[in-house]
């Protein structure tokens, strides 16, 4: 059974591998968009977004009952346990994460007002190449077992918070003096559900670093970050 086992895991692995790229794909396609400054995705782009998230999600159902059934048939020993609980709930967030993606990309689509976007896309750049990073990182914590990595990803959710606050102040801000023109306060309220969107995504990040941490060092850090 022993040899069984191992290949189960290994298969595990490698299909989070693949999942992690697949939804690391979806947020560089997002990165690139609003990096941009274009309001209006063209057709191609919007479709290979699509077509990853299905991906995405028949990959992470087909991965969520792998891990359940290695968990009952292979009877894993302690550290083998945390692994794959670890890479259950990475799983979940992987998955949230390339839904976070489509409704960023949904929600630009609505936005009529360019000036508008073009007031804020600075922070909103700023807030999605970080998320990125730390998405991308904590990632990689997991599959290396590399623990700086997911520390140095807890450590930043703060930042993607403290660009937000200051978004939603500008929105705020703005919002207030345009509330006669009801296309450009619709495009302040997009514009603002955009930034929690990838603000999300950075609390899915953490929680993937959370997750490889328990896998690693078998502490549970939600709630009490070190």
């Amino acid at each position: 059974m022993t040899l069984k086992k191992d290949e189960a895991f290994q298969s595990i692995l490698k299909d989070y591998e693949k999942l992690a790229n697949l939804v690391l794909s979806q947020l560089d396609e997002v990165k690139s968009l609003i990096s941009s400054g274009e309001i209006k995705p063209e057709d191609e782009k919007l479709l290979f977004i699509k077509k990853n998230e299905s991906k995405v999600n028949k990959l992470e159902v087909k991965l969520s009952e792998n891990v359940i059934n290695s968990i009952v048939l292979y009877q894993p020993v302690a550290s083998e346990l945390r692994r794959l609980i670890a890479c259950y709930r990475i799983i979940i967030s992987l998955e949230r994460i390339s839904d976070l993606s489509m409704t960023i990309v949904k929600l630009m689509k609505k936005i009529e007002a360019k000036e508008v976007y073009e007031s804020l896309s600075g922070l909103l750049s700023k807030m999605m190449d970080l998320s990125v990073d730390m998405a991308r990182r904590s990632m990689l914590s997991f599959i290396n077992q590399d623990m700086e990595l997911a520390m140095w990803t807890l450590k930043t959710e703060h930042i993607v918070d403290e660009f937000n606050h200051k978004m939603l102040k500008k929105v705020v801000e703005n919002a207030n003096l345009v509330t006669e023109d009801k296309t450009i306060l619709l495009s302040f309220i997009n514009i603002r559900e955009m930034g929690a969107a990838i603000e999300r995504i950075a609390d899915h990040a953490a929680n993937i670093a959370e997750a490889s941490y328990y896998s690693s060092e078998g502490k549970d850090i939600r709630h009490k970050r070190v």
